[in-house]
């Protein structure tokens, strides 16, 4: 009989687990679809030349995983506490707590299997739209087919048996109680007392609101800061306490705002005089307790979806960086040695290419010697291998590429420097604008520019320095000559393996020198040929540079890594703000049975069935209201902060997230409302 009464009461509360079923329901897929991507043996293959995305799936797969047991902790607990009146029942008809406890498991393990089941089902179902996906981001020539793997289903299921015995161990030790339902009816109950409001949680609710928009203050000016810091204290340190600090502000402030932040509102709320209008005053109590009840579980659930948005601004800043330096990388289709451009030629005309433009730049590699002041110490003197090159080569270059500022003339003994090193060095300290090259030459460097030439492994060392086409012949150096090639051709891929495999990647054209600085004079040797039976002296070494390079598979594998990175941080973000929105929509819906006592005392009182829906929205908005703000303010000055470093970077997808979650918390805000009202009527 009981079991009948208990299959009944499942049966009759199935509508309650239906959020929960459509939740785990899609982790599970979502879980199955990342690693049966990772046994697609086309997809892998094809992505291996470049990266392999079984690791990166695998690390996305682990996050599913923890938002998962998140999800499933907290839902189980809502329904424990929903069916208290049951359970307290099933004691007082004398059902031992052993049987109890079995049988809740048994519920538990059906509901979960349940959902195992149908994610299972349509994982194998979206995977192919996933990969096609996943094929699309990265730019990968491979069909999409149907693909169902075994192995992934044994994966997904230890992950579900794991889960499960982490809900049971759950259930165990909340029903193993020694008086289960005294534990429930304490729980249930809320001191009324709390909602009084004393002088220090007034000052504790102030500081959160102070801490939270401190640290927003701080994201915004972060970049400024950092360089005001470093310039005086000539230390490094703050790239890691500043964002820290904002971070454990932020934390500490959400946590606190919930506790006292928002009590402290409704306090001054209270002030006004409308206060005792209508139901004013019984709606921000009834909102009051509500948040108070779940106060950490919506502090944690704000954090990790802002974390979950945030790490989306992080991927696409780590996208950007590796897009523009493969752009600045690789100007042209190919990058060669002079000595080598017949066999290209040949290899282009073979494989039914057409070489479209064609320039050889100029080189001179010599030694440099300038003065570099970093933060407020003395300045210090460095020498360096600096590649001089003409500015007609440079000028004809920059006519076919608009992204190269334009030089016009240069005036005697100036000219403008190309390197990542100098704009780095410029960004924490003070680079001298003079340079010493060897046997008196001194130039002045007009402006100074991040390394847009090509790659800097064919030439000796990163710096460029454009200089007067009279003063580079002047220049004591090693010459040597490098040709930028652009090419037509239908399957760029095919030229680019027939270039690899004939023209073999290798470094040599190695160089040798040995200079000193006395007197404000640079003095020494820099030759092809090993020098001999000398002493060293201030600035002494060799170098070598790579023969070629292919802009193709340079291009091919940024497009490849963004996509996967993208990819895996767009779906935890999704998963991660439809998990937090369910646990907040179910931490509401565990309190109909208790307002459906308020609801038939309203109605006796003559309470219009508009007021109390009214009523209604009024307390859940205060529910799903405060965890938007909170996650679009913390997410978005995080993505403020990767965007003040990484400048090059479209952050237009990581803010629109902060607007899908305030979609989907919307949704579950009016289904959250819509199940009270058809609760409480039926």
């Amino acid at each position: 009989m009981l079991y009948k009464l208990s299959w009944r009461s499942f049966l009759k509360q199935f509508r309650s687990y239906g959020i929960y079923l459509i939740s785990i329901t899609m982790a599970v897929m979502i879980y199955y679809s990342f690693n049966a991507m990772t046994h697609d043996q086309p997809l892998t293959k094809r992505a291996a030349q470049d990266i392999k995305i079984e690791n990166i799936l695998t690390v996305g797969s682990f996050f599913v995983i923890v938002m998962m047991v998140f999800f499933v902790l907290s839902a189980n607990r809502f329904f424990i506490t929903k069916r208290q009146q049951e359970v307290a029942l099933y004691q007082l008809f004398g059902m031992k707590r052993r049987r109890i406890i079995f049988q809740s498991l048994v519920e538990i393990f059906a509901l979960n299997l349940l959902a195992f089941l149908l994610g299972i089902g349509f994982g194998v179902i979206f995977s192919k739209l996933f990969s096609m996906i996943l094929v699309k981001a990265m730019a990968l020539d491979v069909t999409s087919s149907l693909f169902f793997s075994w192995q992934s289903v044994y994966v997904t299921a230890a992950v579900f048996i794991f889960v499960f015995i982490i809900s049971a161990v759950q259930n165990v030790m909340v029903l193993s109680k020694k008086q289960v339902d005294g534990v429930f009816s304490a729980k249930s109950s809320f001191d009324l007392q709390k909602l009084k409001i004393k002088p220090y949680e007034i000052s504790l609710g102030i500081f959160s609101l102070l801490l939270i928009i401190s640290a927003y203050l701080v994201a915004f000016f972060i970049r400024p800061l950092t360089f005001r810091f470093v310039s005086i204290s000539e230390s490094f340190s703050i790239l890691f306490w500043l964002p820290g600090g904002i971070l454990l502000a932020c934390i500490i402030g959400t946590y606190l705002f919930y506790r006292y932040g928002l009590k402290t509102i409704f306090y001054f709320l209270d002030k006004k005089k409308s206060r005792y209008y209508g139901l004013n005053y019984y709606e921000r109590s009834r909102g009051l307790v509500a948040i108070l009840k779940n106060w950490r579980s919506l502090a944690l659930v704000t954090l990790l979806t802002a974390l979950a948005i945030a790490l989306i601004g992080g991927a696409i800043s780590l996208v950007s960086i590796q897009s523009q330096v493969s752009q600045n990388e690789t100007p042209t289709d190919f990058q060669i040695h002079t000595n080598e451009l017949a066999k290209l030629k040949k290899i282009i005309k073979d494989n039914d290419g057409k070489i479209t433009t064609s320039q050889n730049l100029h080189y001179k590699v010599t030694a440099g010697r300038f003065s570099l002041k970093l933060f407020s110490s003395e300045a210090i003197n460095r020498f360096n291998l600096i590649n001089i090159l003409k500015l007609s080569d440079y000028q004809k270059f920059q006519e076919k590429h608009d992204d190269l500022p334009k030089i016009d003339s240069l005036k005697n003994n100036s000219g403008v420097l190309f390197s990542y090193d100098y704009v780095l060095y410029n960004s924490v300290g003070e680079v001298g604008r003079k340079i010493t090259l060897p046997n008196g030459v001194a130039m002045t460097v007009q402006h100074f520019y991040s390394d847009l030439l090509g790659d800097s492994l064919l030439r000796y060392n990163a710096g460029v320095l454009v200089l007067p086409d009279a003063q580079f012949e002047a220049i004591q150096g090693v010459t040597y000559t490098i040709a930028m090639v652009n090419v037509k051709t239908k399957d760029e891929e095919k030229l680019a393996n027939a270039v690899e495999k004939e023209l073999n990647s290798d470094w040599g054209n190695d160089i040798y020198y040995d200079f000193s600085y006395q007197a404000g004079y640079l003095k020494g040797d820099i030759t092809t040929k090993a020098l001999k039976n000398t002493i060293p002296q201030t600035f002494t070494g060799n170098y070598s540079r790579l023969n070629h390079t292919s802009r193709f598979p340079i291009v091919r594998r940024a497009t490849r890594e963004a996509g996967i990175f993208m990819y895996v941080a767009t779906f935890l973000g999704m998963i991660a703000s439809i998990t937090t929105a369910a646990t907040v929509m179910l931490r509401q819906l565990s309190e109909v049975e208790n307002g459906k006592k308020d609801f038939l005392l309203l109605q006796k009182l003559g309470v219009s069935r508009k007021q109390m829906k009214r009523n209604l929205y009024y307390q859940n908005a205060w529910i799903f209201a405060p965890p938007v703000l909170l996650v679009s303010g913390h997410a978005g000055f995080a993505i403020y902060t990767w965007s003040q470093f990484v400048t090059t970077g479209s952050y237009w997808l990581a803010y629109l997230f902060c607007g899908i979650v305030a979609v989907i918390y919307f949704i579950a805000y009016i289904l959250t409302v819509k199940f009270f009202l058809h609760s409480w009527e039926s």
